[in-house]
């Protein structure tokens, strides 16, 4: 499936360390891959319509929505950051 990776999700995603970052890329690629991929964990946000998250690692998260066939990343950070505003 396409992945469309905005600018913003970009830009935050250079202020990451290296290590981060390479685990961020893993959860987008498996997105692309397979979007039901069990190790992602992928759910809908509570109280946020059409918004996704799925597990970076155990304290960080991703969220996405789709469109039009597109998976479209959102933001990356730790899950309380997400709960606030996906």
């Amino acid at each position: 499936m396409p992945v469309s990776i905005p600018h913003p999700f970009k830009k935050s995603l250079s202020k990451k360390s290296p290590e981060m970052v390479a685990a961020i890329l893993e959860c987008v690629k498996r997105l692309a891959d397979d979007p039901r991929h069990p190790g992602l964990r992928a759910h809908r946000v509570h109280g946020h319509e059409g918004v996704w998250e799925a597990y970076v690692d155990k304290g960080n998260r991703v969220t996405f929505h789709f469109e039009d066939g597109v998976v479209v990343m959102r933001k990356h950070c730790n899950h309380t950051i997400i709960d606030r505003n996906p």
